[in-house]
């Protein structure tokens, strides 16, 4: 074909009287981003987080007992094992153990309710003269909640 001419585009250069400084141009650094929570009262938030908890494991249990299946402590000790050890990085979906089935799916299903409630409860960081970041709850401030629903739970159902 005769008109397969490619018209040629030029590259425009944009010339510069001073020279730029790059540095104007990078990001702010965010230090908020690396600062830990600072939970002034762990006691009381744990506390909150608790009782939180509780209703959760309360409405478990009731729904197991018309089901004809009681929560032991073991079961108790297995389910929140499986949830320190999803804090600490594992990829752990299931609660461990040697079960019937619905025993195992009511404790599996007790655990992946738990398992979201760090990213549920949400702690305010100041980031700014004029901002506040909402933040998830921190793995090792779950773990401290974990440790304490156990030692209520396994104090409250022993036989």
């Amino acid at each position: 074909m005769k008109n397969d001419i490619i018209p040629s585009f030029t590259r425009r250069v944009i010339a510069a009287t001073e020279p730029v400084v790059l540095e104007n141009f990078y990001l702010p650094e965010v230090s908020a981003l690396s600062q830990k929570q600072d939970i002034t009262d762990r006691k009381v938030e744990s506390g909150r987080i608790l009782k939180r908890l509780l209703v959760i494991t309360g409405d478990h249990s009731e729904s197991a007992r018309r089901l004809g299946i009681k929560f032991q402590p073991d079961d108790v000790r297995a389910v929140i094992e499986a949830l320190r050890s999803h804090a600490k990085g594992s990829n752990a979906v299931s609660v461990p153990g040697e079960r019937g089935e619905v025993h195992q799916h009511v404790l599996d299903s007790l655990f992946s309710e738990l398992v979201e409630e760090p990213s549920n409860i949400l702690f305010t960081t100041v980031s700014g003269p004029d901002s506040i970041r909402y933040d998830a709850m921190e793995p090792t401030f779950w773990i401290e909640c974990l440790d304490l629903l156990e030692k209520t739970l396994c104090e409250k159902i022993s036989p």
